[in-house]
């Protein structure tokens, strides 16, 4: 397994965006690592919205590209980063969810929402990847885009289109994102439809080339690949 240990499903890029699990309840089966107790969070340091190419990122942390998280706080404030990036005063925290579970998950309006991020996925997905998952996941509340109870593939992909907005206004890189989701087998389900294809549709909107995607695929695979 790549981003992961091997105690965890391959499928789990393919949750993150091609089976939003805030709206299907799809669970992530357990793993051999115990479930560490919540933690409560709040909005954590933010940087200035803007895009940057840097490989100082955004809080001055190091390329979040391609590392694993530096702990649970850096979790919350890459939700902070991508929350003030929408433009809405959002009250939110960010907890551990459970195991199994979904990766991530949303409850509650913008007034008070709740983010629940899988606790193993929570120290091994990379930073840049949970700003693209946590700004699909603020689209779902703050411009109604799907109804948990009742989405679409075309509802799943604007929340693709402004969630990616809002990581990349807050500096994050939607290449690496759409790279990692493709180290995961393509899934395909009639609520949201094709993973591969929407990897597609969200690269032709803000016109980023398939080959800077598929290098950026590879990269995750060579760091990943066992040893």
């Amino acid at each position: 397994m790549r981003p992961f240990p091997r105690s965890l499903p391959t499928t789990l890029a393919a949750i993150a965006l091609g089976v939003c699990t805030s709206c299907t309840g799809q669970s992530v089966p357990g793993s051999s690592i115990s479930r560490p107790s919540p933690a409560r969070g709040g909005p954590g340091p933010v940087a200035k919205a803007g895009a940057t190419h840097s490989r100082q990122q955004p809080g001055g942390r190091p390329d979040p590209r391609y590392r694993p998280p530096t702990g649970f706080s850096e979790l919350r404030a890459v939700a902070g980063e991508v929350a003030k990036a929408t433009g809405r005063k959002i009250h939110w925290r960010l907890e551990r969810g459970e195991n199994p579970g979904p990766l991530v998950s949303i409850r509650g309006s913008v007034k008070n929402c709740t983010i629940f991020v899988h606790p193993v996925a929570a120290r091994q997905v990379p930073p840049n990847t949970w700003a693209f998952l946590f700004g699909h996941e603020f689209a779902h509340l703050v411009e109604e885009q799907g109804d948990p109870a009742d989405t679409t593939p075309a509802k799943e992909l604007e929340a693709d289109i402004s969630g990616a907005r809002y990581a990349m206004a807050a500096g994050f890189r939607l290449e690496s994102f759409l790279g990692w989701v493709l180290t995961e087998p393509d899934q395909s389900s009639n609520s949201h439809g094709s993973l591969s294809k929407r990897v597609q549709s969200i690269a032709a909107r803000f016109r980023i080339p398939q080959t800077a995607i598929q290098a950026q695929a590879r990269r995750y695979s060579t760091r990943q690949a066992p040893r």
